[in-house]
């Protein structure tokens, strides 16, 4: 069963936007531009974890995802990476590519609400 969260809670964005200011007006889209850029490679290491058997690394990569997600409001993202983490930390790989599949599926559906948010053009991973 998918945790209930939110799938995008702006209030996030707000709270970042006191890093702002007349030096540097577009930080948080910055910041979340970078965010959304890297994401993918984060959600391909979390597969590589899983085929390696790498529950240690899967793990920490799993609670590196969840705290950067949260930072930038998506929380159905951050609540299925921290249920991976605890999952892996407590009982092994076994679930762990369920989660995983349900954690890209949340960051598919929060990316375009996130960028709605910023205001900004659609971020291009990087090859």
């Amino acid at each position: 069963m998918e945790p209930q969260a939110l799938a995008m809670d702006v209030r996030q964005l707000e709270k970042l936007s006191v890093l702002q200011d007349e030096q540097a007006p577009n930080l948080v889209a910055e910041m979340a531009q970078g965010f959304l850029a890297r994401t993918p490679a984060r959600l391909a290491r979390l597969r590589e974890c899983l085929l390696e058997g790498n529950a240690g690394r899967l793990a920490n990569e799993a609670h590196g995802l969840a705290t950067s997600s949260g930072m930038f409001g998506m929380m159905r993202v951050r609540l299925l990476c921290k249920s991976l983490e605890n999952l892996v930390r407590g009982s092994g790989l076994e679930g762990a590519e369920a989660l995983i599949l349900q954690v890209e599926r949340a960051f598919t559906e929060a990316r375009p609400l996130l960028l709605a948010q910023l205001k900004c053009p659609e971020v291009q991973s990087p090859e």
